[in-house]
């Protein structure tokens, strides 16, 4: 009920929506100089991230007025279900109507490829989902996406008017602060240890000092920091998640 009252009601935008996302995979890749075949890829990831923020972004845009807040508030349904709905409208349906708009598009501009004159430089592309998603490369972009979609939805239940642009605005003040509190605890803990005995009970100065380039590569390296890494994001995205759910529940009440 809460996918058929959304399509009724946002059909019309949706539609013209996809439908410039067909066309743009179908023409655009075409039309661009120096054409490679990693063009509809890039475009996709392009797509996948401006379209998606601004789809995130706005989801619980109705709930902060006052109409269409009391009209959320009626649909008959627990608050659960419609955090969850909206959670997967956002994170799973857009991306995967994405994907199949780009196989779409893509076949569509292969299909006209023949028939459009050869001076506009018009080809055919090939595509397939390995060259989309490499493997070795898919891991990430599912810790991108979630972490982007976590944020921009916090974003969109925090945020009245501009939500993607002021979610983009704290992301950017967000990092900024983390990337000092990360530099001063470098600098703190393998920085420099002055005066430390040895086991052999000598006193002695040691200098502990971690060249910068050596700590990324260890990092980007060592299976126990990568394991570290994604333990923290998923963690991180966990508790986005529920802090939106209480913040959904306090725009509800």
């Amino acid at each position: 009920m809460l996918s058929l009252r959304y399509v009724t009601e946002h059909w019309r935008r949706e539609l013209v929506t996809l439908s410039a996302f067909l066309i743009a995979f179908a023409f655009i890749p075409r039309f661009i100089s120096d054409l490679n075949d990693q063009i509809p890829v890039v475009l996709f990831i392009i797509i996948l991230f401006l379209g998606g923020v601004r789809f995130t972004a706005h989801i619980f845009h109705e709930i902060h007025h006052t109409s269409g807040g009391m009209h959320y508030v009626h649909i008959p349904a627990s608050r659960l279900e419609k955090f969850t709905f909206n959670g997967i409208l956002t994170l799973l349906l857009f991306p995967s109507i994405c994907l199949l708009l780009y196989y779409c598009g893509n076949l569509i501009g292969n299909l006209l490829a023949p028939i459009i004159p050869s001076f506009i430089n018009y080809r055919i592309i090939e595509f397939s989902f390995s060259t989309l998603l490499p493997n070795h490369t898919l891991g990430k972009w599912v810790l991108q996406l979630l972490s982007y979609h976590a944020i921009f939805f916090l974003g969109s239940l925090y945020f009245k008017k501009h939500p993607t642009t002021k979610t983009f605005l704290w992301m950017i003040l967000l990092g900024c602060a983390l990337s000092i509190v990360e530099l001063f605890l470098i600098k703190i803990i393998w920085g420099g240890v002055d005066s430390l005995s040895t086991l052999g009970g000598d006193s002695s100065s040691v200098t502990i000092a971690v060249n910068g380039e050596l700590l990324s590569t260890w990092i980007k390296n060592t299976k126990l920091a990568t394991f570290i890494s994604y333990l923290a994001i998923s963690l991180s995205l966990l508790f986005i998640w529920i802090v939106a759910y209480l913040k959904f529940n306090e725009k509800q009440v």
